[in-house]
């Protein structure tokens, strides 16, 4: 299936920065095959990196509670360096960039998929 991604992630993805993504609903399943592409839907749409595989799935909640951010995984809430290192893994320079972006697309509070390629878990 094919998983799109902005322009700016494509670096991150192909060094090997950005090791999940983060989407809504729940069609994404553990063993499908991931297609990388980015301008999806468009005639110049790319294919930026050799297929992968989802390895796991897990969900994913954001949501701010008087004005204090909260990211769960698997029910799971993540603090401190590990929520950094979730950030960072998932192309973002801070928390308050990921919130704009799941609020600007999604909106808040936002449930949906965490995508993985690799065999990291939180």
């Amino acid at each position: 299936m094919i998983l799109g991604f902005k322009p700016d992630f494509v670096p991150q993805i192909i060094a090997g920065t950005k090791v999940h993504t983060i989407r809504a609903g729940s069609r994404w399943a553990n063993g499908q095959v991931i297609h990388f592409y980015t301008v999806t839907g468009q005639d110049n749409m790319t294919k930026f990196q050799p297929d992968g595989v989802v390895k796991s799935v897990q969900v994913i909640r954001v949501e701010v509670i008087n004005d204090t951010a909260l990211v769960e995984i698997d029910g799971r809430e993540l603090l401190g360096s590990e929520l950094a290192e979730f950030i960072r893994r998932d192309g973002f320079e801070s928390l308050d960039l990921l919130l704009y972006f799941l609020d600007s697309y999604n909106g808040l509070p936002f449930i949906g998929q965490l995508i993985h390629w690799t065999d990291l878990r939180y």
